[in-house]
């Protein structure tokens, strides 16, 4: 009878403490998707106030367009290899997401001092390496966010919805970034090396803001760590090699899915890009301050997306509706990239652009979201990763397409070179809605449940051998 009541006194203690616990872990949610939040906002502010004077340098420093095309390639490839190794080291249990985000404000740092030290075309290759290599903040960020929402306690945080809202605070973050960045850069600072110095305090910043981020406690990590401590001792270099390139949710159809998706859009931008610069030039006599406006309003666009309309959207249709938001966002890219292209009206291209970054957060959205249910936070990180990789290797492939393309157009019409490039955006995104109809929803069903529950089996195994 002693035991029972001793028992039943406990009972309140232990009831308090979970309930303390659930209520630390949804503080500590909300704290880190605003600390995270603010340091992307420094990151790329920092880099963006740049931008307004990087035209003007490479035209001193006599970079012309082959210099600058090989410096985009070189940049996309940097960019494709360092995605997929710096989400991977983010799932490690030896680095973890904030050494990776402390990498990559040293990897801006870094290119910044360079910049001031030397004031050549060398000097501006190599300054562009570490970023392009090392900084990779976002996708880590997004991988830090997907913990944070494994590890809350109430089940309204670890929703679709909910993911979905903290994914767009952290675009629309990047939406006022390169909204503020050029802005900052055009009327405040007065030359490149005083655009470096505000780039270096930003950066700065954003280091401190790391450093405040609180650390996410998940089942996943446990898993991991205790299947990475019965391992470390016996591993050779290369299975510790296979081991970190290993992301077995990556290669899941639903993973397969995103990452077509992903790339075909990816791939849309950039072919687009190569005609649209130069059709602004051509139809309204667009300089570098309607260039700039043009940037600024596209940017505020993206942060009223995906801050704003993208949750809530989500959260009107429901999850299960989804993938009709993600169809209707196809027909107004594609549409859209189509109309803005042929009208003759400065305030109709803004009109359309305003309807195409809005579709485009929102589908970015949707699927970044999705993509954080589709692994466990062992893996999530190489798989935000592989989804920028893509991005790059579209990067890569889609201006030179673009280029093939207009040459294509010019041989039938030697004043055409839109045709192909134009016929070849909406194709694809008519092939991206028939994956989103037929593919998006019996794919990414119960993906996230099914690891989840091996996980929970990795960890009832570990107790059971103690």
């Amino acid at each position: 009878s002693t035991s029972k009541k001793t028992a039943e006194q406990s009972l309140p203690n232990k009831k308090f403490d979970v309930d303390n616990n659930e209520t630390k872990a949804d503080e500590k949610l909300h704290r880190g998707i605003l600390i995270g939040s603010l340091s992307l906002v420094c990151l790329i502010a920092g880099s963006s106030i740049t931008m307004p004077f990087q035209q003007s340098r490479r035209d001193a420093l006599e970079c012309d367009t082959l210099c600058w095309g090989s410096m985009m390639s070189t940049r996309s490839t940097l960019q494709l290899i360092g995605s997929a190794i710096i989400g991977r080291m983010s799932d490690s249990v030896t680095f973890g997401r904030k050494w990776c985000l402390y990498l990559g404000v040293i990897a801006c740092f870094t290119g910044f001092i360079i910049s001031v030290a030397f004031d050549s075309l060398e000097g501006m290759w190599f300054s562009m390496l570490p970023g392009a290599l090392m900084q990779h903040n976002f996708s880590v960020i997004q991988a830090l966010f997907t913990d944070y929402h494994d590890s809350a306690a109430s089940p309204l945080h670890q929703s679709a919805s909910s993911r979905a809202g903290s994914a767009g605070k952290l675009g629309m973050c990047l939406g006022l970034s390169i909204m503020v960045g050029p802005l900052i850069g055009g009327t405040i600072v007065k030359s490149f090396r005083q655009a470096l110095g505000f780039a270096m305090f930003c950066t700065f910043l954003s280091g401190m803001l790391v450093h405040q981020l609180p650390p996410p406690t998940t089942l996943a990590y446990k898993a991991k760590k205790l299947k990475t401590d019965e391992k470390i001792k016996r591993a050779t270099i290369v299975q510790s090699m296979k081991q970190f390139f290993n992301v077995p949710a990556a290669r899941s159809p639903a993973c397969l899915l995103l990452i077509t998706i992903r790339f075909s859009m990816a791939l849309a931008f950039f072919i687009y890009n190569t005609i649209w610069t130069v059709s602004l030039k051509t139809r309204f006599n667009f300089g570098p301050s309607d260039h700039g406006k043009f940037m600024s309003f596209i940017g505020l666009s993206y942060a009223l997306s995906q801050g704003f309309v993208a949750k809530r959207l989500i959260q009107i249709v429901g999850q299960r509706r989804r993938k009709y938001i993600a169809m209707v966002c196809c027909i107004t890219l594609g549409a859209g990239r189509w109309f803005a292209f042929h009208t003759e009206s400065l305030i109709c291209v803004y009109c359309m652009f305003f309807m195409l970054v809005i579709a485009l957060g929102v589908m970015n959205t949707i699927l970044t979201a999705d993509a954080g249910n589709l692994a466990p936070s062992s893996e999530i990180g190489g798989v935000f990763g592989v989804l920028a990789a893509v991005q790059s290797g579209a990067g890569m492939v889609g201006p030179i397409a673009g280029g093939i393309l207009a040459n294509y157009s010019k041989k039938y019409d030697e004043n055409d070179s839109v045709t192909a490039p134009l016929f070849t955006v909406v194709g694809i995104y008519v092939f991206v809605f028939f994956l989103v109809s037929f593919g998006y929803d019996t794919l990414t069903q119960n993906t996230f449940e099914d690891q989840s529950q091996q996980v929970k089996e990795t960890l009832l195994e570990s107790e059971k051998k103690k």
